[in-house]
């Protein structure tokens, strides 16, 4: 799953999955708000959720700040399921060292996101 809210990212990322790791599925949320619900309504049905999120920091309404508050109340089932990678363009040091100390969070990956960045997660 994708979760953010610029479409050239969007194409970025899915070509990279698809050409790089042969991943054709790729749900994409355009907001946080979305992709919360999209999991909440998937939660007792661990096969319909994905196992990778890759979640922007910078979005309006919820950012990724207010996305990983949102999913740590989320089922554990759920939780153990979902990898997810913060991909952000920020130079802000407060919110890396932040998103760095998220116990929810893989890894940090700065845009533009590149293959050998997700080759060991997937």
């Amino acid at each position: 799953m994708i979760v953010d809210d610029n479409p050239i990212d969007h194409m970025i990322t899915k070509y990279i999955l698809k050409h790089n790791f042969s991943i054709e599925n790729v749900t994409v949320m355009e907001c946080a708000e979305d992709a919360l619900a999209y999991l909440v309504q998937r939660q007792n049905n661990i096969t319909e959720l994905p196992e990778l999120i890759i979640l922007d920091l910078d979005m309006p309404c919820i950012n990724g700040f207010g996305f990983l508050e949102r999913f740590a109340k989320l089922n554990d089932q759920l939780i153990k399921k979902c990898k997810i990678v913060v991909l952000t363009g920020s130079d802000v040091l407060v919110d890396l060292a932040k998103i760095k100390a998220n116990p929810y969070v893989t890894e940090l990956i700065s845009k533009p996101l590149n293959k050998s960045a997700l080759a060991e997660l997937i």
